[in-house]
């Protein structure tokens, strides 16, 4: 029974070992990717038609959003669904920065992206975007 013991954690050990080799210091991964809020970001990155859209522009031109925060709005927030199991599907993306608190909320209709509304909560704006 002990050599079994013995045996097992050696190979325990050595599964701990090869693990921390191939995750531990590799801050180049992006192990989040799968999560949900992840896959709904990245299906939205993927919309062309969206990221093309004029609602999208109008948006960023009336709430003085740069480039570089559109694109964290779409890489590193926090999303939320508004109605689980819905159709369309609809999210609250949520992305807070030192001077600012954006929301946007996207419907997901036919595999097409649309934005329904966009706001900056610490500076309220009223934009008449389509």
């Amino acid at each position: 029974m002990l050599i079994r013991l013995r045996i097992y954690f050696t190979g325990f050990g050595i599964g701990l070992i090869i693990v921390y080799i191939m995750f531990g210091r590799d801050d180049s991964r992006d192990l989040d990717i799968w999560t949900p809020s992840q896959r709904v970001l990245e299906a939205i990155r993927e919309d062309s038609t969206f990221l093309r859209s004029e609602a999208l522009s109008c948006y960023q031109d009336c709430l003085g959003m740069t480039d570089s925060t559109l694109l964290s709005l779409w890489t590193d927030s926090e999303v939320k669904s508004l109605n689980p199991g819905g159709n369309p599907y609809r999210y609250l993306i949520s992305l807070r920065t030192d001077n600012d608190h954006f929301e946007a909320i996207v419907e997901l209709n036919d595999e097409r992206h649309t934005l329904s509304l966009m706001k900056n909560n610490q500076k309220p704006t009223s934009c008449a975007c389509p």
